[in-house]
C-alpha cells in the first residue's frame, strides 16, 4: 500500500492534481508540443516566485509563466528567500539549523527547485478544487460507479496532504476540509457498504498527522478521533487496520494523546453499539478477515494499539492506572485469544503477544511487592480468595477492616441473577473510579471514566470527613453530659453525706451511700466487723461542735430567696433532682407554680415516717450475737456478709463464668482440666481468695441456719471455694498449667529472632562490604578531624550517615551517595536489606524481658512441684485420719469444711500436675537450651562488632541496624522513583526523536517529492514492533529463565 502511495505521490508532481473549469489550462515549464523543456523568462526579483506583496498589501498574484533570477542574488535576498523557503518547509529547529549551515550554492538550488515546484499548480485554486469536490460528496454521497472515481480522487487529495508544502494544508483547514472529511467519514460509517469512501478518507487524516498544524487540527476536537475509532467496526479490513494504526501513533504523540484516545474509544461503544469498552477491538483480535492478509495486519494494529494503551500517557507512569487498563481488557477474553493464536501466527504478532504478557508480568510482580508480598511471588488476580486474604492481611488490625467487612456484607445482600448484572457492574465502575482517583491523584475523573457516570472523590471524602467530625462531636458531647451528671449526682451524695454527719445517722447510711456510688472500687477484702451491739454505739454528743461544712455547700448564696419549707421532724432521704437556678426561673411555667400553699394539703409526719433516713432496730427476740453482724437484707431474704463492692464485682465474675457453684467446684477439684473455666477468669478468681475472717463470718451464718441457701449469690460462691483445701494455691496451679503452653510459643520466636540475627549479622559478607564502605568515606570526610583515623565505629552511628547533608541537593545525604555507589559498583549488596530480614524482627524483642519471663516460668514450676508435694503428703494423712463423711440434705445438715470431703468430688491434683509437670519440665529444658544457644549468638555478634554487652541492650543493637536498613532501603527508593523518572523523559524524547516534523537526512538530490513522512513511520515502527525492541529486549533478560504461566480467564 505504501509502494502505490509513493507511485502516485511522484507523479502527482508532473501533472496536473486540481481540476480547473472548463476553457482553463496551466502552463507547466514543459511544452507539450516540443516535448522539451523550456526555460522561464528570468527576473531579478523573488517576490513573484514566494508570493510577495504589493503596497498595501495584498498578494501579487503570480503570472502564467514562472519568473527565476538568471543569477544568484545577493545574500540578504537569498536569506530571506532561505527562511520562507524553511518556513514553508515546517521543520523541526535542529532541522532548519542543518540547512541553514549548507553552502549558498545548495540553497540557491533548493530555492530554484521549490519555485518550479510551486509553479506548476495554484495551491489556492487546488485547495478549493477539492473543497469543492468534499461538499459535493457531502450532499451527494458518490455511490456504485461514482464511489470508485471518488476513491481515487480522495487518495489524490491524501497524497497533496501528504506530499505538499505547509501552505496547502493551512489553507485546506482554513477552508474547513478537515470537517468535511469528518462529516464524509461519518456518512461512510452510519452504512457500513460504503466502506470504499472511509479508507481514502482515513488516508487523508494520514496526512494530516505528517504536519504539525494537521496534527493540532485533529486533535483540536474530540469527535475527529471518535469516527477514526468508529471506522474499526467497518467490514473493510484495510480500513480496521489503518484505523487502529492511527490511534496507536496518536497515544505515543504525548500524554494529551493517550487521553484522548482513550476518550475516544470510551465513547465510541455507544456508537458501536458496545456493552463495555475495547469489547470491539478486542472482537477484531479473534475474528477472520476477508483475506488473510488482512486478518493478519488486523491483529498486529490490535496488539500495537494495546501496548500503546499500556506504554505512554498515564499508564507509564501510574502502575494503578495500567493494571486498570489491562484488567479491563483481560475481562474481554483478551488472553484466552492470545494464548490461542500464539502457535499459529508471524513472528511480529508474536513478539505484540510476548511483550503484553511480559509487561503484564513484571506489572504484577511490581504490585504484589508493594503488598509485601515475597520476592517473585504474584497474586493470582482472578481467585477471589486469594485477593480477599491479601486485602484481609494488608487490612489487618487497622480502622479500615471493619468497613471492608461491612462492604462484603453489602455484597452480600446482593443477589447474582442476570436482572441484578448492571448493578454488579455500577459496583465495579464505582470502585474503579474511586480506586483510580486515589491512586492517581493528578488526574481528573473526566479523565479515565469508562462511562458517563463521574465520581469526584475528593468532594465524597469532604462529606464523610464533615461527617464523621459531626459524629465524633457529638459522642464527645455525651460523654461530657454523662459526666456532668455524674460529678451533680457526686455533690447530691456528698451534700447527703454531710447532712447525715450533722443530724448523727446511724452507720447504715453509709452502707446505703457506697452502694448506690457510681464509682465501685477495686475489690477488696471485708473487714473484720466488731462484736458488738447496737446499741452500745456512742450518742451524738451535742457539746461537740459539728465540723465545718463544705465550701459552697453549707450556706446559701448570696441575694437567694428562700422557700418557706416546713421544718422536717428528722432525716429524710433525698430527691436526687437536678434544680434549676433561680435566674433561670423568670418566664417559665416555674414562675406561675405556688407550691408553698400545698404544704396545708400534704399530710407532712407521714411523709415524714414514710420516708425516714433513719432505719429501725432490728428484732431482739432471737439475741444470740447475730445481731451485731453488719448485713443487708435482700427482697428474698438473702444474708450478705461480705464487703458490698467485693461481692458486686464478684457477682459479676461469676455472671461471666455463666456455671454454677457445684460445677465451678467439680472444675477446680478436676483442675479445670476441660478446659471449662477461661483463662482470664481464672485469673480473676484469684482476687476473691477467702480470708480467715470472711470464712469464719460465713461459718456462723451457715451454723444458725443449718444451710448455705440462706447465703447471698457472692457469699455462697465464696463459701463453696472456701470448703477446697489449699484453694489459693490450687488457683495459681491450674492458672500455670493453662497458660505454659501459650507463654512458651511467646518465648521462642523471639530468642529464635535474635539469635538468627545474630548470625546473620555476624556472616554477612555483603555487610561486611557496606560497612567498609562507609569507614572508608567517613575517614576520608574527617580527615584531620579529631575523629578521623578511625578504625571501627559503633553502631549508633550507622545512621550518622543520613545526617551529612548534600551541599547542592538539600534533600540529599551521604547515604543516597553510598547506595549509588553500591547500585554501580557492588550490585550483589544492594539486597542486603533482603538478606538481613530477621534484624527487623529482632529489633522488636526485648533480651531483659525475655530472662524475666524466663525466670518466672522457672519460678511456677517450682511452685507446682513444691504444691505436688503437699498435695501428695495431705491425701495420704488423709487416708490414715480420714473420718466418715457426711453427707449433705436438703434438710438443712451441713458439713464442716475444714476436715471433710463429698465422696462424688474426686480431687485429680496428684494425677494432672505430675503429667503435666513431666512434659513441661522437658519443654522448659528445650527453650532453656535456645535460650543458652542465643545467648552465645549474641554474645559472639557483639564482639563481632565490638559492642560491650553491659553498654547496650540488644533491642537497642539491633534497632541500629534495623533503622539504618531502613534509611538505606528509602534512599534506595527515592534513586529508583528519580531514575524511572529520568528514563520515562528519555523514552518521551526517543518517541519525539522517531517522530519528528521532517525527515531530517535529505536524499542525494536535494529534496525528494516521494520522501516518507514522519506519522508513517511512527505507525510503521509501531506494527513491526521495531518501537518497543528495546523493551522486548529489556523484558526478556529480566525474566530469562524465571517464566511463570500466566493464570487464564
Amino acid at each position: 500500500m505504501i509502494e502505490e502511495l509513493m507511485e502516485k505521490a511522484i507523479s502527482c508532481f508532473s501533472k496536473s492534481t486540481c481540476y480547473p473549469p472548463e476553457g482553463e489550462t496551466n502552463k507547466t515549464l514543459n511544452d507539450p508540443s516540443s516535448g522539451k523543456p523550456h526555460l522561464p523568462r528570468l527576473l531579478h526579483s523573488f517576490q513573484l516566485s514566494f508570493g510577495g506583496r504589493q503596497e498595501g498589501g495584498s498578494k501579487v498574484r503570480p503570472s502564467d509563466e514562472i519568473l527565476i533570477p538568471s543569477t544568484m542574488p545577493d545574500a540578504g535576498d537569498l536569506t530571506v528567500a532561505f527562511e520562507s523557503l524553511i518556513q514553508e518547509l515546517d521543520l523541526t529547529p535542529g532541522q532548519a539549523d542543518t540547512l541553514r549551515h549548507q553552502c549558498d550554492e545548495k540553497k540557491w538550488m533548493m530555492i530554484v527547485e521549490q519555485t518550479i515546484r510551486k509553479g506548476n499548480a495554484n495551491n489556492s485554486e487546488c485547495c478549493q478544487s477539492y473543497l469543492h469536490l468534499l461538499t459535493t460528496f457531502q450532499i451527494h454521497y458518490p455511490e456504485g460507479q461514482d464511489a470508485s472515481i471518488a476513491s481515487q480522487q480522495l487518495e489524490e487529495l491524501a497524497i497533496c496532504l501528504r506530499t505538499e508544502s505547509v501552505s496547502f494544508v493551512e489553507t485546506f483547514l482554513k477552508l474547513e476540509g478537515l470537517a468535511k472529511l469528518v462529516k464524509i467519514l461519518k456518512n461512510s460509517i452510519d452504512k457500513p457498504s460504503r466502506s470504499g469512501i472511509a479508507m481514502p478518507v482515513l488516508l487523508c487524516f494520514r496526512a494530516l498527522f505528517n504536519s504539525s498544524m494537521g496534527r493540532d487540527a485533529v486533535l483540536s476536537s474530540p469527535s475527529h478521533l471518535l469516527y477514526v475509532a468508529g471506522a474499526i467496526s467497518l467490514p473493510n479490513g484495510r480500513c480496521k487496520a489503518l484505523a487502529l494504526s492511527l490511534l496507536s501513533g496518536i497515544c505515543l504523540i504525548s500524554e494529551e494523546g493517550h487521553g484522548l484516545v482513550l476518550k475516544a474509544l470510551t465513547n465510541v461503544s455507544s456508537l458501536m453499539g458496545e456493552r463495555s469498552r475495547f469489547q470491539k477491538v478486542m472482537d477484531q483480535l479473534n475474528q477472520t478477515q476477508q483475506q488473510e492478509r488482512d486478518t493478519e495486519r488486523v491483529r498486529i494494529a490490535v496488539m500495537s494499539l494495546v501496548n500503546a494503551l499500556l506504554k505512554s500517557g498515564v499508564a507509564e507512569r501510574s502502575l494503578q492506572f495500567r493494571l486498570t487498563l489491562r484488567y479491563e481488557m483481560l475481562m474481554m477474553g483478551l488472553q484466552d485469544v492470545i494464548d490461542k493464536l500464539k502457535t499459529s501466527t508471524s513472528s511480529t504478532l508474536n513478539d505484540h503477544f510476548e511483550l503484553f504478557e511480559m509487561m503484564r508480568e513484571e506489572d504484577e510482580l511490581e504490585f504484589g511487592a508493594s503488598l509485601n508480598l515475597a520476592e517473585n511471588v504474584t497474586m493470582d488476580h482472578e481467585n477471589p480468595i486469594a485477593m480477599v486474604e491479601v486485602i484481609v492481611s494488608r487490612l489487618d488490625n487497622t480502622v479500615a477492616l471493619p468497613q471492608f467487612i461491612a462492604i462484603l456484607q453489602h455484597f452480600l445482600m446482593v443477589p447474582g441473577d442476570a436482572k441484578y448484572i448492571p448493578l454488579w457492574k455500577l459496583f465495579n465502575l464505582i470502585i474503579q473510579q474511586l480506586s483510580l482517583q486515589a491512586s492517581v491523584p493528578d488526574l481528573e475523573p473526566q479523565d479515565f471514566s469508562t462511562t458517563g457516570l463521574k465520581v469526584n472523590m475528593e468532594e465524597l471524602l469532604t462529606r464523610l470527613r464533615t461527617q464523621v467530625d459531626y459524629d465524633e462531636l457529638e459522642v464527645k458531647t455525651k460523654r461530657l453530659e454523662q459526666q456532668l451528671e455524674d460529678e451533680k449526682r457526686r455533690c447530691i451524695e456528698l451534700e447527703n453525706r454531710l447532712y447525715d454527719f450533722q443530724d448523727g445517722s446511724s452507720l447504715d447510711c453509709f452502707s446505703r451511700i457506697s452502694d448506690t456510688s457510681s464509682n465501685p472500687s477495686d475489690p477488696c477484702h471485708s473487714p473484720t466487723p466488731t462484736i458488738i451491739s447496737m446499741n452500745t454505739l456512742p450518742k451524738n454528743n451535742p457539746s461537740i461542735p459539728l465540723p465545718p461544712p463544705l465550701p459552697g455547700l453549707g450556706k446559701p448564696l448570696r441575694h437567694v430567696m428562700l422557700k418557706k419549707v416546713p421544718k422536717n421532724e428528722g432525716p429524710l432521704k433525698s430527691v436526687n433532682w437536678n434544680v434549676i437556678p433561680q435566674d433561670k426561673i423568670k418566664d417559665t411555667i416555674w414562675e406561675r407554680l405556688e407550691d408553698e400553699k400545698m404544704y396545708k394539703l400534704i399530710d407532712l409526719p407521714a411523709l415524714s415516717s414514710t420516708f425516714s433516713a433513719l432505719k429501725s432496730d432490728e428484732n431482739d427476740t432471737n439475741n444470740n450475737g447475730m445481731n451485731t453482724i453488719t448485713r443487708r437484707l435482700k427482697s428474698n431474704n438473702l444474708i450478705s456478709v461480705i464487703d458490698s463492692r467485693r461481692a458486686h464485682l464478684c457477682t459479676i465474675m461469676m455472671s461471666k463464668l455463666r456455671l454454677t457453684n457445684k460445677q465451678i467446684k467439680v472444675a477446680l477439684m478436676n483442675m479445670d482440666e476441660n478446659g471449662l473455666i477461661p483463662k482470664d477468669m481464672i485469673e480473676q478468681m484469684l482476687k476473691y481468695v477467702p480470708t480467715k475472717d470472711e470464712v469464719g463470718l460465713l461459718n456462723e451464718v451457715v451454723q444458725k441456719y443449718k444451710s448455705p441457701a440462706v447465703l447471698a449469690s457472692a457469699d455462697r460462691f465464696i463459701y463453696e471455694i472456701s470448703t477446697i483445701p489449699r484453694y489459693e494455691e490450687r488457683i495459681k496451679c491450674i492458672h500455670t498449667i493453662r497458660t505454659f503452653n501459650e507463654r512458651i510459643e511467646e518465648l521462642a520466636p523471639c530468642i529464635s529472632a535474635i539469635s538468627k540475627a545474630s548470625i546473620s549479622l555476624s556472616s554477612s559478607k555483603r555487610l561486611q562490604t557496606l560497612l567498609s564502605i562507609m569507614l572508608a568515606i567517613g575517614n576520608y570526610m574527617n580527615q584531620g578531624k579529631h575523629n578521623g583515623n578511625a578504625f571501627g565505629f559503633h553502631t549508633r552511628s550507622l545512621s550518622a550517615m543520613a545526617d551529612v547533608k548534600n551541599s547542592s541537593k538539600q534533600d540529599r545525604q551521604l547515604l543516597h551517595f553510598i547506595v549509588s555507589l553500591v547500585e554501580s559498583k557492588f550490585p550483589e549488596v544492594i539486597n542486603l536489606n533482603k538478606e538481613l530480614g530477621s534484624v527487623y524482627e529482632a529489633s522488636r524483642m526485648n533480651d531483659n524481658e525475655i530472662q524475666i519471663e524466663l525466670k518466672s516460668l522457672e519460678s511456677a514450676l517450682n511452685f507446682l512441684g513444691a504444691e505436688l508435694k503437699c498435695q501428695k503428703v495431705l491425701g495420704e494423712e488423709t487416708k490414715e485420719n480420714c473420718l466418715p463423711n457426711i453427707v449433705e440434705e436438703e434438710t438443712g445438715k451441713s458439713e464442716n469444711a475444714s476436715g471433710r470431703r463429698n465422696k462424688s468430688e474426686k480431687d485429680r491434683f496428684i494425677c494432672i500436675v505430675s503429667t503435666f509437670l513431666n512434659q513441661a519440665r522437658q519443654q522448659f529444658k528445650e527453650i532453656e537450651s535456645a535460650k543458652n544457644k542465643k545467648n552465645a549468638n549474641y554474645a559472639r555478634c557483639l564482639e563481632y562488632f565490638g559492642e560491650d554487652s553491659k553498654m547496650i541492650s540488644s533491642e537497642t543493637f539491633f534497632g541500629n541496624f534495623s533503622k539504618f536498613l531502613h534509611l538505606f532501603e528509602d534512599c534506595r527508593t527515592t534513586l529508583l522513583l528519580e531514575k524511572e523518572e529520568y528514563e520515562r523523559t528519555q523514552k518521551a524524547t526517543s518517541f519525539k526523536n522517531v517522530f519528528p516534523k521532517k525527515v531530517a537526512k535529505q536524499p542525494r538530490n536535494h529534496f525528494k517529492r516521494n520522501a516518507e513522512k514522519d506519522f508513517e513511520k511512527l505507525i510503521n515502527a509501531i506494527q513491526t514492533g521495531e518501537i518497543f525492541v528495546d523493551e522486548l529486549k529489556r523484558l526478556r533478560s529480566s525474566f530469562r529463565g524465571s517464566r511463570r504461566i500466566l493464570p487464564t480467564s
